[in-house]
């Protein structure tokens, strides 16, 4: 699954974390504030939503880079990177 455009590891994302969090509103997610400041988000839904990630597009997300996913669009800029190296 390596050849996801933004707008796919975008969609990805969102449903990953609808599987974490059900209910999530995806269309009222600020793209540049923490999930945890959005919707309170906590460490283990955290580390969950790194985990389904992970799976569904087949990367390593490596736990010293998890800051940089604390956003949507952080997470679509790390993803799109990683999965640029592995292609």
């Amino acid at each position: 699954m390596n050849a996801m455009n933004k707008e796919q590891i975008r969609e990805t994302v969102l449903r990953v974390l609808g599987d974490v969090i059900p209910n999530t509103d995806a269309q009222a997610i600020n793209p540049d504030i923490s999930f945890h400041d959005q919707l309170e988000l906590d460490s283990i839904d955290f580390l969950r939503l790194m985990m389904n990630l992970e799976k569904e597009v087949n990367v390593t997300i490596f736990d010293f880079d998890y800051p940089k996913l604390s956003t949507l669009k952080g997470c679509e800029n790390y993803l799109a990177e990683r999965l640029e190296l592995t292609a």
